[in-house]
């Protein structure tokens, strides 16, 4: 199971913040990460501002995770 963000009961203003937390936790794991931001489209926009300003690769879409965010922190990928 992959570590895992749910921004379930954040505010927008808050996302931010959060994210960048989590990406720093986990950058150098060599893992992929989920976060969780529902069906939101502002929690999605706040949650790539955050990972596209830190380069990474994501993937948002996926059939199986309507309203999750997967971030690839593999090395390989950079």
């Amino acid at each position: 199971m992959n570590p895992t963000l749910d921004l379930h009961g954040y505010k927008h203003h808050e996302v931010q913040n959060a994210v960048a937390r989590f990406i720093e936790d986990w950058l150098g794991e060599g893992v992929f990460i989920d976060i969780i931001t529902g069906h939101s489209e502002q929690m999605v926009k706040e949650t790539v501002k955050v990972i596209q300003y830190y380069g990474l690769e994501y993937m948002t879409g996926l059939p199986e995770h309507s309203g999750k965010i997967r971030v690839v922190l593999y090395n390989d990928y950079h």
